[in-house]
């Protein structure tokens, strides 16, 4: 499978094409970290029914706090909500190793070696103390994110109802319009960007810190934010799919057994979360190769769409295609990647051609040849 870069429905393909190759081995990188999750989170959601239940339903009916001072809410265990709140964190660094792990099964898919589960994962698990904080980064990103819009949220509701009823009823729904969509965009951001953090994790080897810092600057960028935002947007569109399938099937009678229930999310989450890891994977690669001519780092190798040059006086057909590939993508690289690469193709050639080229710069050698 060749490195290139593709467009969005490119990265799609490419990842079903990879998930149909290789399922029953994606689906079991994935199922290592998420199905002890899923007993855990089950054993505690069982556990904690009844005070969650109170608790959404005083959420629900605030105007009952009176009257249910007998119910026995989340807050008056402060235990099972301590539990709570730690399997979900749970569930978010399962995800994390999911996504490393198979980083690098694309990666050994891109080198032509065969996807091992053992391997990836033993990757993945080497990466554990960068993988633990690049979520962490996430969480706690999105917390930050949260706390300033509801206190920027509390603003225009505070000066509403200060104002009168009136005002509050009209600003009200608008301040809480805008919110939902800023934690929309919010997620979305952190999705993709913790997602290729991951990658660069599993696949170069860069701690947390360094991970987190190289993908703003691969993702936040006017050339890659918005196909990043749509990447990502797609992903949870699935994502949301499949969930109200679940959500759909334990309202029409499966909650009666709760068994059952986890059983359906975790066949739901263990199908599906390697699909989209693979989708994040894909689209890391093609952001590197855009951005740094990833795959001209490689072996000379024509693309299967890529006419067959006849060799000149100095260069090779495949040092003809790799150079014209560079020619054509080069403007959207780094400045860094752009003058390394152009030194990596012109060093072998220069040598060959004669006095007056061998003077040139190297992007100028290059475009003379």
């Amino acid at each position: 499978m060749q490195l290139r870069p593709l467009e969005f429905g490119g990265i799609f393909e490419r990842a079903v094409t990879l998930y149909v190759r290789n399922a029953a081995r994606a689906i079991g990188i994935a199922s290592v970290p998420l199905v002890p999750v899923a007993i855990v989170q089950y054993a505690i959601v069982a556990r904690a029914q009844p005070q969650l239940d109170a608790t959404l339903d005083l959420l629900a009916h605030p105007d009952q706090l009176r009257a249910a001072h007998h119910l026995t809410t989340l807050l008056d265990s402060p235990g099972l909500l301590a539990a709570l709140i730690a399997s979900t964190l749970l569930g978010y660094y399962a995800l994390g190793f999911v996504v490393s792990a198979l980083a690098e099964g694309v990666a050994r898919c891109y080198r032509g070696e065969p996807l091992r589960v053992r391997d990836c994962l033993a990757t993945a698990l080497s990466r554990s103390t960068s993988i633990v904080a690049v979520v962490g980064i996430a969480v706690l990103a999105l917390l930050a994110a949260y706390m300033v819009l509801l206190a920027a949220v509390s603003i225009p509701v505070v000066a509403g109802a200060a104002l009168g009823s009136a005002a509050l009823a009209f600003v009200a729904p608008i301040a809480v319009g805008i919110v939902l969509l800023a934690i929309a965009f919010a997620l979305l951001v952190a999705s993709v960007a913790s997602a290729c953090a991951l990658c660069a994790v599993a696949v170069e080897g860069y701690p947390a810190a360094s991970a987190v810092q190289v993908t703003l600057v691969r993702l936040v960028n006017r050339a890659e934010f918005g196909r990043a935002l749509v990447v990502a947007l797609a992903v949870g569109v699935l994502a949301m799919g499949a969930s109200t399938v679940v959500d759909v099937a334990v309202v029409a009678g499966l909650s009666r057994w709760p068994a059952a229930c986890v059983a359906l999310e975790a066949v739901e989450r263990t199908a599906l979360v390697p699909f989209l890891a693979l989708v994040f994977a894909i689209y890391y690669f093609d952001v590197r190769v855009r951005r740094e001519g990833f795959d001209l780092d490689s072996a000379l190798e024509r693309l299967d769409d890529e006419p067959a040059y006849a060799p000149t006086a100095y260069l090779s057909g495949d040092e003809r295609a790799m150079i014209k590939r560079f020619i054509e993508r080069r403007d959207a690289m780094t400045p860094a990647r752009r003058h390394a690469i152009a030194a990596q193709l012109a060093a072998p050639v220069r040598p060959r051609v004669p006095a007056e080229l061998q003077r040139l710069d190297d992007e100028a050698l290059l475009e003379r040849l």
